[in-house]
């Protein structure tokens, strides 16, 4: 009869276990199904706000480009007028 108790018991524990790996299963699949999303949509955040920032650093260096173009615009109007300042200064033979 303890035979039989012990069988039952053993057999019961069994399917309890399974139940309950099933279930432990089930929860962690949905919590990495959820972690997944969740990271996904933070990674999908991060790379607007990479891509407005490179966007931005991008129209900096394009301004700071023009900036200096500029100036080394009006660097060679200064030596261009210098040169034809000096040509007049020699064709008046001023200095």
């Amino acid at each position: 009869m303890s035979e039989l108790t012990r069988e039952y018991l053993d057999k019961q524990l069994n399917n309890q276990t399974k139940e309950l790996k099933s279930y432990v299963d089930g929860r962690i699949n949905v919590q990495t199904e959820e972690i997944n999303s969740y990271v996904d949509d933070k990674v999908g955040e991060v790379e607007v706000l990479v891509k407005s920032e490179v966007s931005s650093l991008a129209r900096m260096t394009a301004d700071g480009l023009e900036e200096i173009k500029s100036e080394l615009n009006v660097k060679k109007e200064v030596e261009s007028l210098g040169r034809r300042m000096f040509r007049i200064e020699q064709a008046l033979h001023i200095k």
